[in-house]
């Protein structure tokens, strides 16, 4: 049992008044902090990245294998990263995210060695894998700490500044919608790779059963772009279209005919994910998803409608600006 992992389910689940849920929040985190810094301590946690990069090739052989006994198969649809390593700049593999196994199984189509990038060390530390992914380098960090996550990233600047790679998982999490090729994405990994001279190898990738599909596209780079507060959203803006059209060629390959799909396909898909890791449930999910201001999700913006009770006596302003719902507001209709 992953005690951790446990005591961040009973949190998220649990029904606490403000006292009790700050109480069991500052358990959790000491219990957080102990165990990572216990992992931090171990002997692989402090090799070179020298000695990470002879060590790569060994734990990707384990990868494969690992793979192969599981069952799963990486697919690589195209590779137009080109010779990036004559560029002789560090590289940020900027991934879509889908699943528990998409870090072994992606490593086959990416090959090169990386620091991985996670905010889920509550739900790996003491699995078999843990080990693994220490040996070959990984930043861990609380997305919902705000020093933790400025120090993570000092960490990936100087790792980039000593010519490491990054394995990034832009979203932040796994996308689980049915109609977003793309989660909305912060821009992070823009500040990142320029701090770093880093370039960024955008990988798109999904899971059928359990092929995984990889689509590599072509170098990104941040210097195209200047520094202000316009430009920076525009290379994010960008960069998620590059891998959403990277999703799309994906798509594009396992062309079917709409009989063909069962009606409970998106269903069984979600569960199936889910099934692989336990911890994670659609709310914990969602909780995740970076949220653009003035940006509404489908749910936000029927949610006042599913929940109405007596219409003949309410009725809904809708606000639209620029071809956005900008706001919703609820008020009593006038009386005849």
């Amino acid at each position: 049992m992953n005690q951790l992992a446990e005591k961040q389910k009973a949190l998220l689940e649990g029904s606490f008044c403000e006292e009790e849920y700050v109480k069991k929040q500052k358990e959790f985190l000491e219990l957080y902090y102990k165990l990572r810094k216990r992992e931090e301590n171990r002997w692989y946690s402090k090799l070179t990245l020298e000695e990470r990069r002879k060590l790569h090739p060994k734990i990707l052989a384990l990868y494969k294998a690992k793979n192969k006994l599981g069952g799963f198969r990486c697919e690589v649809i195209k590779d137009e990263r080109g010779d990036v390593a004559g560029l002789n700049r560090p590289i940020i593999f900027a991934l879509t995210h889908v699943g528990k196994f998409d870090i072994e199984v992606t490593s086959e189509a990416v090959r090169e060695h990386y620091y991985l990038l996670s905010g889920d060390f509550e739900h790996i530390q003491g699995k078999l894998d843990s080990p693994f992914l220490g040996m070959n380098g990984v930043f861990y960090f609380n997305e919902n700490v705000k020093e933790d996550r400025k120090d993570v990233s000092k960490k990936m600047i100087h790792h980039l500044k000593q010519g490491g790679n990054l394995m990034y998982f832009i979203e932040g999490t796994w996308n689980i919608t049915p109609n977003l090729p793309m989660l909305p994405v912060y821009w992070g990994i823009i500040d990142i790779a320029r701090e770093g001279n880093a370039i960024i190898v955008p990988v798109g990738v999904e899971q059928y059963d359990k092929v995984f599909k990889v689509n590599v596209g072509k170098a990104f780079d941040v210097y195209q772009y200047g520094e202000g507060l316009e430009e920076k959203t525009k290379a994010i803006t960008d960069l998620r279209d590059t891998l959403a059209t990277l999703k799309w060629e994906i798509w594009e390959t396992e062309q079917t005919t709409r009989n063909a799909v069962a009606d409970d396909y998106w269903e069984k898909y979600v569960k199936a994910r889910f099934q692989e890791w336990p911890y994670f449930n659609e709310e914990y999910i969602k909780r995740l998803i970076y949220k653009p201001k003035n940006v509404f999700s489908e749910e936000e913006v029927f949610a006042p409608i599913y929940e109405l009770r007596e219409p003949e006596k309410v009725e809904y302003v809708i606000q639209v600006k620029r071809n956005r719902v900008v706001a919703i507001r609820q008020k009593e209709k006038r009386k005849l």
